[in-house]
Parts: structure tokens; C-alpha cells; sequence
């Protein structure tokens, strides 16, 4: 006989927390020009939503099954909090690419099924490498929006 289904209240408070933060984002952009708002309401739109439907799905019991951290319970999503905490907090003073490879990286390894090895953790570095990378030469070269550099790049061609 199958196991019943049981909540998971704590993906469904981290859950909800993100829609809280994602809210938090809507309400701030509003002080956003019209074009500089587009990037951080997408953003927030997307994670309020998905938010939402992570935290049905949580309490319904019936979110995806996990072979790495526990499912049960609020590890990951805990660290996944202090990931982005930390993220948010670093970003200013040492700017968006390093910051933001480590953050891709850290979340890649929280939510991996799968068990890290060197290979992974190599690719994972250069994925995050590229894509970070690419996001700020599209936002800094292609839509002219300042990200942070921190001193990291400062005085770089990527500092524009």
C-alpha cells in the first residue's frame, strides 16, 4: 500500500517567504522608471508565481522527491535563503559577476539531486561562469543598465 501523503510545511514556508520577497520587489520597482522596472518585475511576476504553486504543491504533499538534502524538513530551503542573503548582501561591494558565479554555483549544489563530484563542480563553475557573465555583458553593453561591479572589476571594460 502506498504512504500517504504529507505536507511539507517547510518548503511551504520558504515558499511563501520568496512570494513575500517577491511582492517586496513589486513594491519597490514602482519607484522604477518604466524601463528599468521590465528586468525586476519579470522577475518578481515569475517568482511570486511560482512561489505559489511551490507551496500548494508543498502542503498538498505532493512536491517532487529528493536524493540529496532531505525533502522533509527546512535545510535546503533555509540554505537557499542564506544563499540569496548573502548574494543580495555581497553584490554592492563585490560586485555582480563574482557574486554571481558563486550564488549559481551554491544553488546548483542545494538543489542537485545528484552527488558532487570534481567533474560536476567544474562544470558547474563554468556554466555559471558563462551564463553570469553574458547576463552582464547583456545588461551592461546591450540595455546600458549599471550593475554593481564592486572592486573586483573595477576599471574594467565589464565596469561600464
Amino acid at each position: 500500500m502506498p504512504e500517504p501523503r504529507r505536507a511539507d510545511r517547510g518548503a511551504a514556508v520558504v515558499a511563501l517567504l520568496l512570494v513575500l520577497l517577491a511582492a517586496a520587489a513589486l513594491w519597490q520597482s514602482r519607484e522604477f522608471s518604466p524601463l528599468g522596472a521590465i528586468f525586476p518585475r519579470t522577475i518578481a511576476i515569475a517568482l511570486l508565481i511560482a512561489g505559489a504553486i511551490v507551496a500548494w504543491r508543498a502542503l498538498r504533499g505532493s512536491g517532487p522527491k529528493s536524493r540529496g538534502l532531505p525533502r522533509e524538513g527546512w535545510i535546503r530551503g533555509a540554505m537557499l535563503i542564506v544563499i540569496l542573503a548573502l548574494w543580495i548582501g555581497l553584490l554592492e561591494r563585490v560586485g555582480f559577476v563574482p557574486t554571481g558565479i558563486v550564488a549559481f554555483v551554491a544553488i546548483a549544489i542545494v538543489t542537485g539531486r545528484d552527488a558532487i563530484t570534481v567533474g560536476r563542480l567544474i562544470r558547474f563553475v563554468v556554466v555559471a561562469t558563462v551564463v553570469v557573465v553574458a547576463f552582464q555583458l547583456l545588461f551592461v553593453e546591450g540595455l546600458k543598465v549599471q550593475l554593481p561591479t564592486g572592486t573586483w572589476l573595477a576599471g574594467t571594460r565589464l565596469a561600464r
